[in-house]
């Protein structure tokens, strides 16, 4: 019930960003847009894409030198796997098994990665919302302050207790059947039997686990590549795209250089299990964000759209490819 009830959230934020749009005018700056910025704002879109597959890559690739399509594979299934879920901790907490099946890695390497990737991402996250919420405070209503700082905070405790963690799994075991027992796992694809393989895998890679992360997190070229891709992935391809699309319609934005801040801060809801992979709260808050900051709303609500579904419902989309390819009985690196 709860599940459905999720799903109908989202449904119904989207519907709402859908009835408010001027979709005439929309559809018009649509088509007369140059051929260049339609160029740019696809290209932007593939060089976003391939930033987070590198985001994986050049974690795994400090390990152990590792193809480049294992980390696409990877980022597609997680994606994927995250749309299905009520919140992106579900599909995060899949993504040791997912790695283990596209390079057949020991579960200690695969964790320390796992567990590394998501504490950067929502240590950088965390600390980038902040600092927008710091710069756009005095636009915003304070309802949406909460929503967002809420948010803010919890990405800035997730990061932190993950590198606390990936020392100390004595309950690793423990979490993993909650989230088994909790989440729906038998509807996703595979899942069950991922988890059931990590679960029975957990309590033997505690010391390859903390010997690798620790030795990860040392390393200024994992550390700093990743941070790299992140910054390309959600700063500076984002702010591309939605400032050529608010270009096209006329619409000024207060300063180019914040507005991948205020994407980043506008989008921070998207880890709090509202909605599977934050559908409709994520475009509903990003809406709001921009208005505050004087885009019209009917302008305001497409470009996120188009924006979210390039960036984020697309490559989910993709990523039901490769998942539906892997293979079901999980036995890849046994």
């Amino acid at each position: 019930m709860l599940w459905a009830l999720r799903y109908g959230i989202g449904i119904v934020a989207l519907g709402w960003l859908v009835v408010q749009a001027d979709w005439t005018e929309v559809f018009g700056t649509l088509s007369g847009m140059a051929p260049s910025a339609v160029a740019i704002v696809l290209g932007a879109s593939v060089l976003g894409t391939v930033a987070q597959f590198w985001n994986w890559h050049v974690l795994l690739n400090r390990v152990q030198s590792t193809p480049f399509r294992a980390a696409a594979g990877v980022m597609l299934t997680v994606r994927f796997i995250n749309h299905l879920t009520p919140s992106q901790a579900v599909g995060k907490s899949l993504a040791p098994a997912v790695l283990r099946q596209y390079t057949g890695y020991s579960w200690g390497t695969v964790v320390a990665v796992a567990t590394l990737h998501t504490a950067l991402f929502a240590v950088l996250y965390g600390l980038v919302a902040f600092v927008g919420l710091g710069v756009f405070a005095s636009a915003l209503s304070v309802g949406i302050l909460l929503v967002i700082a809420a948010s803010a905070g919890l990405y800035l405790t997730v990061g932190p207790l993950l590198f606390l963690a990936g020392t100390r799994l004595d309950g690793a075991t423990t979490v993993a059947e909650t989230i088994r027992e909790r989440v729906p796992i038998e509807r996703l694809p595979y899942a069950e039997a991922l988890l059931a393989k990590a679960i029975g895998a957990l309590p033997d890679i505690g010391e390859e686990t903390a010997d690798i992360l620790t030795r990860l997190r040392r390393d200024p070229i994992a550390v700093g590549g990743y941070a790299l891709g992140w910054t390309v992935a959600l700063l500076v391809v984002p702010g591309v795209r939605v400032w050529i699309l608010l270009s096209a319609a006329g619409v000024t934005f207060q300063s180019p250089v914040l507005l991948p801040l205020a994407l980043v801060t506008a989008y921070a809801v998207t880890l709090l299990p509202i909605t599977p992979g934050g559908i409709g709260v994520a475009e509903a808050s990003a809406t709001v964000v921009l208005t505050a900051l004087g885009v019209p709303a009917a302008i305001a609500g497409p470009t996120i759209l188009i924006d979210r579904f390039l960036g984020t419902y697309f490559p989910a989309l993709i990523g039901w490819y490769p998942t539906m390819r892997l293979d079901p009985s999980w036995k890849s690196g046994e």
